[in-house]
């Protein structure tokens, strides 16, 4: 028999906490597993871990007792949490079938019973995870499913987040099973989510978002009349209501139910495609709307992209959409700021000074798109995007031009090579920026020139002379030493990948070299 890694004397402490009717010990433990402080802390996770090992079944029985019991909501809140934190699945499966169907019994009452809504959420979670493990083992619990139709059906609004809760969080591998057994129900069911999606209560309208991803099985396999589609089209117009009422937090949590939508079930949203798309751009195009909603209907819109099933059809949205959706997404291009930090050399930051969050999210969004759609997709939009952002009189644009352009040359630098208008294009105007007012646009077009990418490495072949030539003014131009680190960069980036022969025979290189810091010498 292996010698169990936890004391003899924990075990002991650990089974009398346990087997006692004194609460007081766990609302202790309780405060150092919640707390900070160590080493009580990591003292409190290892007397856990002993009970979870040796004393499963007590265990649960004793978290189940404080739920129960405790006239303390934070008390109780805590003890669910624990409950979850250890894992239905590792504990359910020790209790005694006699307890099994207490636990069964008494955990619906506390649904019914709970007046802590933090508390109850995370009670439906459980119940959700217990249901699963009821169903792995072979059984059923008909008075769950009882409970969430009459709940869900209920005037009291509380048992209607409460059902909506417990489908919400249906494990992945028990929403068969739950669908199944609802389907004499569907009707009722489906009026009752509808009337959820359009609540006044913003809680209640999220939570059934995630119902329906839930039991979206239920609402797409049955024969004859389309019950999705009528949920899909309240879905929508509840997003927009949450937004017209500035409820935006509640509107993510919308958008994120249709991002876990399209990652679970992608091929069922094929016909509603071309709407979501033009739904989701409305809200983008919005000035009210924040840039963190709008980061995550660009989450949104990325896994419509990214899904094997509807890949192909968001490659073929018409021209115009495909414009709107790059442009939206450049406007998150503009998130940055001329920090001061930014011109300090010595600044920890560097580069990213000024770069908001919202602008490093629009790269890597513009970055994944790209590659979703495909460079002959995106090439055409995007460098007319470019040109027309480099002609813009305020440098944010200009800036975000360029940083397009070095998302693009990653995923499109052959085709734009095989275009001599485009690479002739690209070449006139990264030079012309070598000179801009804005040191930052300086910095973003020398920094352009050291990608290695076969546009950049194209333009270095074709064009090293214009190249090297506004370089070298760039060095004796600017002042600001920020800056002057890219043009050096930049320069010995070149000299690094053009032949010297080639640039000897048209420039002074000796005296270009000259200019460039000296690296120190090993002695």
């Amino acid at each position: 028999m292996m010698e169990s890694e936890f004391p003899q004397e924990l075990q002991t402490q650990a089974y009398g906490i346990l087997s006692s009717n004194d609460v007081e010990p766990l609302e202790t433990l309780f405060s150092h597993v919640f707390g900070s402080q160590e080493p009580q802390r990591s003292q409190a996770y290892t007397f856990l871990h002993c009970c979870k090992k040796h004393f499963p079944h007590l265990l649960f029985i004793k978290l189940f007792f404080v739920i129960r019991c405790s006239p303390v909501s934070d008390t109780r809140s805590r003890s669910a949490l624990v409950l979850r934190y250890l894992k239905i699945c590792d504990l359910w499966p020790n209790l005694s079938l006699i307890a099994q169907n207490y636990m069964k019994s008494h955990f619906l009452v506390c649904l019914r019973e709970e007046v802590s809504m933090p508390t109850l959420r995370l009670l439906c979670g459980i119940v959700s995870e217990m249901g699963s493990e009821i169903s792995k083992a072979g059984h059923e619990w008909p008075e769950l499913m009882d409970f969430l139709l009459n709940s869900i059906q209920s005037d009291y609004e509380k048992l209607q987040q409460c059902a909506l809760w417990v489908l919400a969080y249906l494990p992945k591998g028990f929403r068969p099973v739950v669908c199944e057994a609802l389907v004499p129900s569907l009707e009722p069911l489906h009026s009752a989510i509808l009337q959820a999606l359009s609540s006044p209560n913003a809680d209640i309208q999220v939570t059934a978002c995630g119902a329906v991803v839930s039991l979206i099985g239920l609402f797409t396999s049955s024969k004859g009349r389309n019950w999705f589609n009528d949920l899909l089209r309240a879905m929508m117009v509840g997003l927009f209501n949450l937004l017209s009422h500035l409820k935006e937090e509640y509107a993510r949590g919308a958008v994120n139910e249709l991002i876990m939508l399209v990652m679970d079930e992608p091929q069922i949203l094929k016909p509603y495609l071309n709407h979501l798309v033009l739904d989701m751009l409305n809200v983008l195009e919005c000035k009210k709307v924040t840039d963190e909603t709008k980061l995550f209907v660009d989450k949104f819109l990325l896994a419509m992209a990214e899904a094997t099933d509807l890949a192909p059809m968001m490659r073929e949205l018409p021209h115009e959409t495909m414009f709107r959706l790059l442009t939206t997404s450049m406007q998150l291009l503009l998130s940055i700021k001329d920090d001061n930090a930014w011109y300090n050399t010595e600044s920890e930051q560097g580069e990213h000074d000024g770069k908001m969050d919202v602008y490093k999210s629009g790269i890597l969004f513009l970055r994944k798109l790209s590659t979703a759609l495909g460079e002959k997709r995106i090439l055409p939009i995007c460098f007319e995007l470019f040109l027309g952002h480099m002609e813009a009189t305020e440098w944010k644009k200009r800036h975000a031009g360029i940083s397009l352009l070095a998302v693009i040359a990653e995923e499109c630098s052959d085709e734009m090579v095989m275009r001599k208008d485009c690479l002739d294009q690209v070449t006139a105007i990264i030079l012309k920026s070598f000179k801009d007012p804005h040191p930052r646009v300086c910095w973003a077009a020398f920094n352009f020139m050291q990608q290695p990418t076969n546009l950049v490495q194209a333009m270095q072949i074709l064009y090293h002379l214009k190249i090297v030539c506004a370089l070298d003014a760039a060095l004796d131009q600017h002042r600001n030493p920020t800056v002057k680190e890219q043009v050096v960069s930049a320069l010995q980036y070149l000299l690094k990948n053009v032949p010297s022969d080639s640039l000897r025979m048209h420039t002074d290189l000796d005296t270009i070299l000259w200019k460039l810091p000296k690296e120190p010498q090993e002695t």
